[in-house]
């Protein structure tokens, strides 16, 4: 087992400035989304995405800087990884409310916020059983909406699909290589859990380039 490297009391300084710099992005770029939405169902939609992204990355941040004590550092834990159920419901918002009609939109939403609901509840009322059933519903939820990209791409175009595809495929990446701890690389500062987050924010990032290239200017 190799001891890692820490920053003064901060226990995983990669991680924590990692998605320290993050959230600060995802504020700046919730407001200029809200901003740029011309209609309040738009700003709305695009405010629980941009609002999502900031959960889970101040979120993280705080729980991988910060040396808390044993009965916090595992609230927290729970906190951390329910924040993941969040962005996955909150990335696919803006695309469902602009982009998708009548009882199917709300199917859709409710689905996903639902899912979102219960995988929350199993960190909040079970937070002893294992995590490998949670991260294995936290990928069934993200590849859910892939029947729903056909009338995506009808209104959004191909290329928003794309996207959104690219950001899913980075996301289950990283799921797999948190949960086989693999590859170690350099444990000590840089390992397998450093790069799932790194995975995370370049999927993060091109699922706010989706937002921002298709979804802004129709959420009129």
């Amino acid at each position: 087992m190799h001891e890692r490297l820490t920053l003064g009391k901060m226990q995983n300084p990669v991680r924590g400035f990692l998605h320290g710099a993050a959230a600060v992005a995802a504020l700046i770029g919730a407001i200029v989304l809200i901003v740029r939405a011309s209609s309040w169902g738009g700003r709305i939609a695009l405010g629980v995405f941009g609002l999502g992204l900031v959960a889970l990355y101040t979120t993280s941040s705080l729980y991988h800087s910060i040396p808390w004590r044993e009965v916090w550092k595992q609230r927290m834990q729970r906190l951390d990884h329910s924040m993941i159920f969040v962005l996955i419901a909150a990335s696919f918002t803006p695309f469902a409310a602009v982009f998708l009609e009548g009882w199917i939109r709300v199917g859709a939403l409710a689905i996903g916020w639902g899912i979102a609901l219960v995988g929350i509840a199993q960190y909040v009322f079970f937070p002893k059983e294992r995590y490998h059933g949670t991260i294995a519903l936290m990928v069934t939820m993200g590849w859910l909406s892939l029947p729903l990209m056909i009338p995506i791409a009808n209104q959004a175009g191909i290329g928003a699909v794309a996207f959104l595809a690219a950001g899913g495929v980075l996301y289950t990446i990283g799921m797999v290589i948190l949960v086989t701890n693999w590859p170690k690389m350099w444990p000590r500062v840089f390992s397998y859990h450093e790069l799932f987050h790194v995975l995370v924010v370049a999927a993060s990032a091109l699922h706010f380039t989706a937002t921002w290239r298709y979804v802004v200017p129709a959420a009129g």
